[in-house]
């Protein structure tokens, strides 16, 4: 009896820790889904607000597109340093849902004032953006904590999937909700989904401790930021990828800034169905993760799959100014524009986390995914910004050809180079496993 109890015993303990971290990994997926629902209800609603409420011009339209990356821009790299020195990061995680809580319904609050103005839609663009600065080198820390470095890729695909799937919904239903009960109850739901993201958050039971330092001073955080950007100047392909980033993202920022305008006044789409345009690129990105995890079975190149990705992406965005004529038709095309780069951006973005996330040590991951976020936002604050001018200058429809094509053309151009330090990098893998695997015989031997 004694011994089958002894046996019985390291089982179930093995077993404990893995029906844990499902549990666990569950209630992540459930908060992060049903944030995801509720934030494209804002999504949806702070267009709509900005162009029929209050009128906003296309310039009006690129600052509050500009103040959604200016935090990130500015704030960036201290606070990957101090994401880095976050010994809770969940704690840190619940945090910043209460935070995004609060600023949502404080708009929502002026919206059903009546007080609301473009300078309350830039002050929640800019509280939001900085809590997802914070938010996004916390996260893959958290998820890093929860499936270990080996589970990254197949948990971010899930994660991604499931909030993908949450914006479908939420873009079926935003559009009648705010046609219907206005846009105060827009961001009304919004903060309902931050809620319920923190309150899963606090429902884990995996321990949520990371031994750091003591917090950074000015010249740390500094030093800190010089080691982000190094962590992507020591790599050729890192190099290579910041163009696939940056470009893309500068584009599709100019771009975004220039959605709600082009669909409301240009192809005269009701604001009822606004939403539902947007539904094809929930669905697409769906399918994206979904066939991102195919894409990035073992024995695939997702320096490769990236690279890929994020080309067909950018040609698939020129679908968006070829829309016209007759409404359903142009509304068709207009989603074909949104969604079809979502479903091959979803797939670009499930392999930079397998490139980035596993490639790095975990006392540099923080600052080196923020240094990637200020570049993005310099980028996407460029974007946003010249959006508006090239809107107000050249008219909606030539501003999205030109942001298109000149992004296409820069893709394009760091193609052929990126493939080449792909396959470099690929090359000296392999080389370094065939090392190890022949050094492992010989260390038995001895």
């Amino acid at each position: 009896m004694a011994r089958t109890e002894t046996t019985a015993d390291p089982a179930a303990a093995a077993a404990s820790p893995g029906v844990a971290r499902r549990r666990d990994l569950n209630l992540y997926w459930t908060g992060q889904t049903t944030s995801a629902f509720g934030s494209v209800f804002t999504t949806i609603a702070l267009p709509v607000v900005a162009v029929v409420t209050l009128k906003a011009s296309p310039g009006e339209i690129g600052l509050i597109g500009a103040a959604a990356t200016a935090p990130v821009l500015l704030l960036g790299f201290p606070l990957g340093a101090l994401a880095d020195r976050i010994s809770r990061p969940r704690r840190a995680l619940i945090l910043l849902d209460l935070l995004s809580a609060l600023a949502a319904a404080t708009v929502a609050l002026t919206l059903f004032l009546h007080a609301v103005s473009v300078l309350w839609l830039v002050a929640l663009c800019v509280v939001m953006s900085g809590g997802s600065t914070l938010s996004a080198s916390v996260y893959f820390l958290h998820l890093r904590q929860l499936v270990g470095t080996e589970g990254i890729g197949a948990a971010r695909a899930r994660l991604q999937a499931g909030t993908y799937g949450a914006a479908l919904a939420g873009r079926l239903l935003s559009g009648p909700a705010i046609a219907v009960l206005g846009a105060g109850t827009a961001l009304t739901v919004d903060v309902a989904s931050y809620l319920v993201s923190a309150a899963a958050l606090l429902a884990m039971r995996s321990p949520d401790r990371v031994e750091r330092g003591p917090a950074p001073s000015v010249v740390q955080m500094a030093r800190g930021a010089a080691a982000g950007l190094n962590a992507f100047r020591g790599d050729a392909f890192r190099r290579a990828l910041g163009v696939f980033i940056v470009v893309p993202v500068a584009a599709l920022a100019g771009v975004t800034t220039l959605t709600g305008p082009f669909l409301l006044r240009t192809v005269h789409l009701p604001t009822a169905a606004y939403g539902s345009v947007f539904a094809l690129s929930g669905l697409m990105g769906l399918a994206g993760s979904t066939v991102a995890g195919r894409a990035l079975a073992p024995g695939r190149d997702a320096r490769r799959v990236m690279l890929g990705a994020f080309s067909a992406a950018m040609l698939c965005s020129l679908l968006l100014p070829l829309a016209a004529g007759p409404l359903p038709l142009a509304a068709a095309c207009a989603a074909l524009g949104i969604g079809t780069p979502v479903f091959f951006g979803a797939i670009a973005n499930v392999a930079v986390s397998s490139v980035l996330v596993s490639g790095m040590s975990e006392e540099v991951l923080g600052r080196a995914m923020s240094a990637m976020q200020v570049c993005a936002a310099l980028a996407g604050l460029a974007g946003s910004l010249g959006g508006g001018v090239l809107g107000d200058h050249f008219g909606v429809r030539g501003a999205l050809w030109v942001l298109g094509l000149a992004a296409l053309a820069a893709i394009a151009a760091t193609l052929p180079p990126a493939l080449r330090a792909a396959d470099r990098a690929r090359r000296a893998e392999e080389a370094e496993a065939a090392a190890a695997r022949t050094a492992e015989p010989a260390a038995a031997a001895k």
